[in-house]
């Protein structure tokens, strides 16, 4: 009889074992089928809207359209008379040509990730890309649905009200503090 029952229990838990196998066989299928249809309709990038590096912080860079492409504008410090300074336009690149600006990151970012195309300045020391609703659901190191390259690193961008509201650069930030300001490192290196 126990040798019964055992090979009973041996039955079953082996019918288990194949029909959990079975189960995850076809949820990592939906899953798949599910990324490949959203990858596909989500193939264009939208970048028109303010953006800040801080979530609740005020607008500190405004993407406009201008024609077939994208103008940046960056927000001016509070002593200026203007809020925004002048537009400057970006280049557009593919994902493929953008991922050199994206490859090196600390936030589990993939190629796949980034949708459509991405904008970068003339210059090169920025770069902006938008990122699959399904990697920023998913990615713990992705809180928002942009990521942004700003001399050589990548981060986060969060996507803002536009505002006017007048900023001072140093003290509104938390972490510009004036041990960490170009200005301050260069008059205590000068003192010495």
């Amino acid at each position: 009889m126990n040798y019964t029952i055992r090979r009973a229990m041996m039955s079953i838990l082996a019918l288990s074992v194949l029909g959990l196998s079975a189960c995850s066989e076809s949820t990592t299928k939906a899953t798949e089928t599910t990324k490949t249809e959203s990858a596909d309709t989500a193939t264009v990038s939208n970048f028109e809207g303010c953006y800040a590096i801080e979530q609740g912080s005020p607008a500190l860079i405004k993407i406009s359209k201008d024609g077939t492409g994208y103008a940046m504008q960056m927000k001016e410090n509070a002593d200026k008379a203007q809020a925004w300074d002048e537009p400057e336009m970006l280049d557009s690149l593919s994902t493929d040509d953008a991922w050199q600006y994206f490859a090196s990151n600390s936030l589990n970012l993939n190629k796949s990730d980034l949708i459509g195309d991405a904008i970068v300045r003339k210059d090169k020391v920025m770069a902006m890309a938008q990122v699959q609703s399904a990697a920023a659901n998913t990615n713990p190191f992705l809180d928002s649905a942009y990521v942004v390259m700003l001399i050589n690193k990548v981060a986060t961008i969060y996507q803002v009200l536009c505002d006017d509201t007048r900023v001072d650069m140093i003290k509104d930030f938390h972490h510009a503090t004036p041990s960490t300001t170009p200005s301050a490192s260069q008059d205590s290196t000068q003192s010495k």
